[in-house]
């Protein structure tokens, strides 16, 4: 360590090498986890990090938690000390006993126990990827008392990791543990198939890799002009009154799934799908302007819109081609959808009258499209579209 930096904290506990990863399970007082943590939140305008951003009454709740309550902390944070700050300016590794052993492991990928200790400069981050509330809940209570400065914080402490494997382990934590929301989850995982070929294959492999065919679908969407330019709501981003934007774009996403099996969309590009998707959305436009012109009243492009008419798109695709017409104009699917505003249902009033509403106003919000809520609701919501449509039979000339 530089001599220079005589200032430097220090850390014992149960040291390991656990697949050649450097891992430390301690207690760090309060203080010292507060002055040096850091958290990695998600930008959506940027698409780096990959937190959520910390939740103030989850923070709230583990700050009485700790103090009226007097809880008390078993479970570890997870923090990481990244790659590019481990070198021996700034970190040291002190090994009580089998040196050797230790190194060993390291260089060969192998596992180890023992004990021993860190030492890291005062300028060092550690960075927090799970356990941001908890951790903010001992920062307010830092910055209310002083009693708070020696509490003792378990921490699993891995060495090495870079912010990609940082990622990884967020991800797997938070998806099979205690579940991190599925907007960031499926963005975090296309991000990581991104640069990751092994984890491509094993999603192929699962028969999940339409997760990440459909937010590549969806990004390529938002920069078309069209229906859903602007609809869709990013991870860590609240809505705002006015913004245009109707449906997280996970849910827009989820709904793909039965176009992205189409076979002729298989091994489509996401560019070419989104193509289609933007044609069949102004055609329905066409045919239907007003829950578009005003979506926030309207459920057409929320989820059970979304859901509904993305079931019914393979047999629109396939009348569409049936009568000679072309994917990736709209044309054709405002003729198969003609019949969209004769769909008609029953809704109840806010003085409990019971009517019959049709057209647009079957779409509008608190009509009877808004509940069929469930999958089960929505698969009748489909049904009921379908009646309306032609078979691709009928259609086929001879």
């Amino acid at each position: 360590m530089n001599k220079q930096d005589k200032a430097t904290v220090r850390i014992a506990g149960a040291l390991c090498v656990q697949r050649g990863t450097r891992m430390l399970q301690a207690f760090a007082d309060a203080i010292t986890v507060s002055d040096h943590q850091e958290v990695d939140i998600f930008d959506p305008d940027t698409g780096e990090g990959y937190q959520r951003a910390p939740v103030t009454a989850r923070v709230r709740k583990a700050a009485r938690y700790y103090d009226e309550k007097r809880g008390r902390m078993p479970n570890p944070l997870l923090v990481n000390i990244r790659k590019d700050d481990m070198d021996a300016e700034r970190v040291a590794v002190v090994v009580d006993a089998d040196q050797s052993g230790y190194e060993n492991a390291v260089l060969k990928g192998g596992n180890w126990v023992g004990t021993g200790r860190i030492e890291f400069t005062d300028n060092l981050s550690l960075w927090i990827y799970d356990g941001q509330h908890r951790a903010g809940g001992l920062n307010q209570l830092l910055s209310e008392q002083e009693d708070f400065e020696d509490f003792p914080v378990p921490i699993s402490l891995t060495l090495g990791l870079d912010p990609g494997e940082e990622m990884r382990e967020f991800y797997e934590v938070n998806t099979n543990a205690a579940s991190v929301k599925t907007d960031l989850a499926w963005q975090l995982l296309t991000k990581m198939a991104e640069d990751d070929p092994e984890l491509r294959e094993m999603l192929a492999a699962e028969d999940r890799d339409w997760i990440t065919r459909a937010y590549a679908v969806v990004d390529e969407l938002e920069k078309l002009d069209g229906p859903w330019k602007g609809r869709f709501q990013e991870a860590n981003r609240r809505k705002t009154r006015g913004d245009g934007v109707t449906i997280p774009k996970p849910q827009f996403a989820r709904s793909l799934k039965p176009v992205l099996d189409m076979p002729s969309f298989k091994r489509a590009d996401a560019a070419t799908v989104a193509v289609v998707l933007n044609a069949y959305w102004t055609g329905i436009k066409q045919v239907m302007p007003e829950p578009f012109d005003e979506a926030s009243d309207f459920v057409l492009q929320k989820g059970n819109g979304a859901v509904a008419l993305h079931r019914v798109l393979p047999q629109v695709v396939e009348v569409v081609r049936s009568t000679g017409g072309r994917l990736g104009q709209p044309e054709g699917y405002a003729e198969v959808m003609a019949e969209l505003p004769t769909l008609e249902g029953e809704s109840v009033d806010n003085g409990g009258q019971r009517m019959i509403r049709s057209g647009a106003d079957f779409w509008r919000v608190g009509s009877v499209a808004s509940g069929f809520s469930g999958d089960a609701g929505r698969r009748r919501l489909s049904l009921l579209i379908q009646s309306r449509l032609p078979s691709p039979a009928e259609t086929i000339q001879l």
